[in-house]
């Protein structure tokens, strides 16, 4: 393990690197939107810009990243992200940062698809789970590290911006003086949503209303902390803490996804969810001016519980998949995801324009609200997860819209080994 750790430690810096400037750019992004007066849905617009473009970075960025290469393509995207965090600063008006936030997410999406589908060219199936989970702590880690660099200046200042470009410039470091061969096929094929439906109905509707929900969050969270009085590093603190809880929180509902209905643990979650948006929602004041350990602790629960339902939703699928339908009903669940991203960061802006700054969680309160009667309706169907296709749970991104990650996943190898020897027989 340690030697592949090695092979693939360029990699794993790149996407370190690449996530230290990502997470930034979205938080400075949404502090400098709100001091500059943006209404509420612009930024809601601006968030759904960069999702539209991450969905059309999947399903277009399959095809081009062969022709070119995958380091070239990598330097390429990379030097574009990197030139749209400073054009954020020398155009400054609501257009051209939502015609930024798209180009962007194109780019980002490109980038996540050459590491994710290079890890899983280097990756043999008996280490394919930890490489991914080194992968995910890699990643939640840096979005959540990469916050502490708004105590460096204000984000009306340049030098935050600055700071995303010279971060993303220096991805391409690592990963252009690799020597790990790249792979040469990359996929884009995905399920309907009435055959996804078909399959699974609680895990889509689940990947949609997170998208719905998180993607709002995503988006607008940096406003919403900045508009209730708290400044830039109290904001960074916050999110920061968001992304840690959903690292630490992984692991533990993950093993009781196993060792339980994964349904009802599912329901718990989001139970859990509707909680503390309504307690944001209703019980935090619209003016704070000092950072308490209470608000600390319900950022730290939303992370935990919202960038955990993805993975939950991801799992409870896979159990009722048949071998040739994994790649292609996980890769269709990641576009619903992003498409919920699209929607919900309109309707959520919306939200706030109509009721206020809490609006953002009372949108979000009744999403979870929703799916987790559903929830408890598809519990009530008494629909049993046959044993020869269930698998245990694995923590999946969402930084991303890539098939890359989706071919990583151990489970999709078991299944692939599964239908080869029945072919075989």
């Amino acid at each position: 393990m340690l030697s592949t750790i090695y092979s693939i430690s360029a990699l794993l810096i790149s996407v370190a690197i690449l996530c230290l400037g990502h997470g930034l750019n979205n938080t400075v992004l949404s502090m400098r939107a709100t001091l500059e007066n943006y209404p509420d849905w612009v930024m809601g617009v601006m968030t759904s810009a960069y999702f539209v473009g991450s969905v059309l970075g999947a399903l277009y960025c399959a095809r081009i990243i062969p022709i070119i290469g995958q380091i070239r393509a990598f330097a390429a995207f990379a030097s574009v992200a990197s030139a749209i965090s400073l054009l954020h600063v020398m155009y400054i008006n609501e257009i051209s940062w939502i015609l930024l936030r798209l180009t962007y997410g194109f780019c980002v999406t490109a980038l996540f698809m050459v590491v994710e589908s290079w890890l899983n060219g280097l990756a043999t199936k008996r280490i394919r789970g930890r490489i991914l989970s080194t992968y995910m702590t890699v990643n939640f880690l840096s979005l959540s590290l990469g916050q502490m660099f708004v105590f460096m200046a204000e984000p009306t200042e340049y030098v935050l911006f600055a700071v995303v470009s010279v971060l993303i410039s220096l991805s391409l470091v690592p990963l252009s003086l690799t020597k790990a061969k790249p792979p040469e096929v990359m996929h884009s094929e995905h399920l309907g949503f009435k055959e996804l439906f078909k399959i699974s109905p609680l895990a889509t509707i689940g990947c949609l209303s997170v998208g719905l929900s998180s993607g709002a969050f995503w988006g607008l969270a940096g406003v919403y902390f900045t508009k209730i009085g708290l400044p830039a590093h109290d904001v960074a603190t916050l999110i920061s803490l968001t992304f840690f809880g959903g690292l630490v929180f992984q692991w533990p509902i993950g093993i009781c996804s196993d060792r339980f209905d994964r349904r009802k643990v599912i329901a718990t979650v989001l139970f859990a969810m509707t909680l503390v948006t309504f307690t944001f929602a209703f019980f935090v004041s619209d003016h704070v001016t000092d950072l308490s350990y209470g608000l600390m602790a319900l950022a730290f629960l939303q992370g935990g519980f919202a960038y955990t339902l993805y993975s939950l939703f991801i799992s409870l699928a896979n159990d009722f998949l048949k071998p040739k339908q994994v790649v292609k009903a996980s890769s269709g669940l990641i576009i619903f995801h992003a498409c919920g991203a699209i929607v919900g960061p309109i309707l959520a802006s919306n939200m706030m324009g109509l009721m206020g700054n809490s609006g953002l969680f009372q949108y979000m309160f009744t999403i979870n609200f929703i799916v987790f009667i559903f929830a408890l309706m598809r519990i009530a169907a008494g629909r049993k997860i046959p044993k020869e296709t269930s698998d245990p749970f694995v923590i999946v991104p969402k930084t991303s819209a890539s098939i890359g990650v989706v071919e990583l996943d151990p489970r999709q190898q078991g299944k692939n080994v599964g239908r080869r020897k029945t072919d075989e027989e």
